[in-house]
């Protein structure tokens, strides 16, 4: 048997979500004006649908050319996949060059000072999909 809270809750939480998800997509968000200013083709400001198609279609073509530059670097059977061996490779050069950029030192250690500095502009200290920086909007702190 619900009771009032649970049911309270069960009615709140779609309208929290709904609220929080709106104020995020209106938010102030750097990137997001800057992609709007970089596809909006008639300049009112938001992007219809063919200018977003146009975006969508940009960004495949940027991640279809990262996927071509990761089999040539990283593919060495040269059979056009990348076995686990090979994305383990992958991973460990991005993070070996994740750390090279965090040591400003070049000790091959990282103080504190250094992880912060580099976990700040790297947007570690947020919790976005896939480690992406999320937009402040309603009850989230920056």
């Amino acid at each position: 048997m619900l009771t009032k809270w649970k049911l309270a809750l069960l009615f709140a939480a779609p309208l929290v979500t709904g609220a929080t998800t709106y104020a995020v997509a209106q938010g102030d968000d750097p990137a997001r004006k800057d992609l709007i200013q970089k596809f909006d083709q008639n300049g009112d400001g938001k992007l219809d649908d063919a200018e977003r198609a146009q975006m969508k279609a940009a960004f495949e073509a940027r991640r279809a050319e990262r996927h071509k530059e990761a089999l040539a670097r990283y593919d060495l059977d040269k059979d056009g996949k990348l076995d686990a061996t090979e994305r383990k490779a992958m991973r460990d050069d991005k993070l070996a060059g994740r750390f090279k950029a965090m040591d400003k030192d070049g000790d091959g250690k990282l103080t504190l000072d250094e992880f912060k500095a580099g976990a700040g502009k790297a947007g570690f200290h947020r919790h976005g999909r896939h480690g992406h920086a999320r937009t402040h909007g309603a009850g989230m702190k920056p």
